[in-house]
C-alpha cells in the first residue's frame, strides 16, 4: 500500500482534534490513478493506522467494500462525476443542525464563507445508498461542500488539505449562521462588501 493512509491519518486526526467529527462519525478518503483508498467502516479517525484503510476500485464494488467505509458508494460516485482527488466526511454539529431547519441550502453569512465556500447545497438520501451518492457527486460537481440532511458534511478537493478546509469553512459558516438567526430581537446590519 501506498503512504495514502499516512496522509488519511493525519487529516483524520485533525478533523477531531477541531471539532468536525468525533468517534467513529465520519469518512476520509483520497484517489489514486483508478483506486480509492477510504478508512474502514466504524473507523476511529484520530487513531488510524495502515490496517484501518482499504483499497477499493474507482470503477465498480468490489469485495474490499464490506470493510470499507459504508460511504464508499458516495466517494466512488463523486470521483467518477467530478475532478476531484479526495474528499472528508464530517458529522459536524452546526451544519447537520443546519440542514434540519433550511430547506435547499445554507448560504454562508461570514465574509469568508461568501468568498471561498459559497452556497452549500442540502441533499437527501440515507446513508449509504445510490440516492445519496448520486445527490452528492451531483451537488459536489459546482460546489466545493454540500450537506447530507440530518448527516453531516461532504467536502472535497484537488488534495486532503483542500477537502480539509472546505469542510472546516462548511462547519464554521454554519455555525455563524446559526448563531445568527437564533440570536433573539437583534437587526443585523450587512456589510456592503458582503451583499
Amino acid at each position: 500500500m501506498s503512504l495514502a493512509w499516512q496522509e488519511i491519518a493525519r487529516f483524520g486526526k485533525k478533523l477531531v482534534l477541531s471539532g468536525l467529527t468525533s468517534s467513529r462519525f465520519g469518512n476520509i478518503s483520497l484517489l489514486q490513478e483508478d483506486r480509492i483508498f477510504i478508512t474502514c467502516t466504524g473507523s476511529m479517525l484520530d487513531e488510524l493506522d495502515e490496517g484501518m484503510v482499504v483499497v477499493v476500485d474507482l470503477s465498480s464494488p468490489c469485495n474490499l467494500d464490506k470493510i470499507a467505509s459504508s460511504e464508499t458508494c458516495v466517494h466512488r460516485a463523486v470521483y467518477q462525476r467530478t475532478e476531484n482527488m479526495a474528499i472528508i466526511h464530517t458529522h459536524s454539529p452546526y451544519a447537520v443542525a443546519l440542514s434540519l431547519l433550511e430547506q435547499r441550502a445554507i448560504e454562508p453569512m461570514d465574509s469568508e464563507g461568501l468568498l471561498f465556500l459559497g452556497t452549500m447545497p442540502i441533499v437527501e438520501g440515507s446513508i449509504g445508498t445510490n440516492d445519496l451518492a448520486m445527490a452528492v457527486s451531483i451537488a459536489l460537481q459546482n460546489h466545493k461542500a454540500c450537506i447530507a440532511r440530518g448527516h453531516g458534511v461532504f467536502a472535497a478537493g484537488n488534495s486532503l488539505s483542500d477537502a480539509y478546509t472546505a469542510a472546516c469553512m462548511a462547519e464554521h459558516s454554519a455555525q455563524v449562521r446559526y448563531l445568527v438567526k437564533t440570536y433573539p430581537g437583534e437587526k443585523f446590519i450587512s456589510s456592503p462588501s458582503l451583499q
